[in-house]
């Protein structure tokens, strides 16, 4: 066990002196700070209750009366307070409004459907790109250009004897 500084003995922590320690919350502490608390608000009561009574009723432990409260304000407004643009126009320039909104909406979507359906044969081209890749992986391999491989050039005579049908050259 640690020694503190104030510990009179090593071995024993009940014989301790308090003496440098101090408790906030010791009655004579707490009874300095009522009769301060007491003189501030004698003096400044009213103040505090007209600008920060929410301040005045914590300090005396208190909770807030309701005509200090304040309350969620709501904004009354007329149900029909904002008129859309559209509903100044007269009959015929509405429709044409409408009928111009409904082509530009369409061209946007033929412009879409068009490149979706370009994003869609190029993501199928890299698909058979790489299917075909796939199938024909036996036969796609590095090669050795020094090395002659399994091929026999016709004019070895190796394939001559095999292949040729006359035997024997007579001149």
């Amino acid at each position: 066990m640690k020694k503190h500084k104030s510990d009179q003995s090593k071995k024993s922590s009940s014989r301790k002196r308090k003496f440098g320690r101090t408790n906030p919350n010791h009655p004579y502490f707490m009874g300095l700070l009522k009769t301060e608390r007491g003189e501030y608000l004698k003096d400044n009561k009213e103040k505090l209750l007209r600008e920060k009574p929410e301040i005045y009723y914590q300090m005396i432990n208190r909770k807030l009366p309701k005509k200090y409260q304040e309350r969620p304000t709501v904004h009354i407004a007329p149900v029909n307070a904002f008129v859309p643009p559209q509903s100044k126009l007269s009959k015929e320039e509405l429709d044409a409004q409408m009928n111009k909104e409904a082509e530009e909406r369409r061209i946007k979507e033929e412009a879409a459907r068009e490149k979706k359906r370009k994003d869609k044969l190029e993501e199928e081209r890299i698909e058979r790109s790489k299917e075909a890749t796939l199938r024909e992986r036996s036969r796609i391999y590095w090669t050795d250009a020094h090395t002659q491989g399994r091929w026999r050039s016709i004019h070895s005579d190796e394939y001559q004897n095999k292949y040729k049908k006359k035997k024997y050259e007579y001149y």
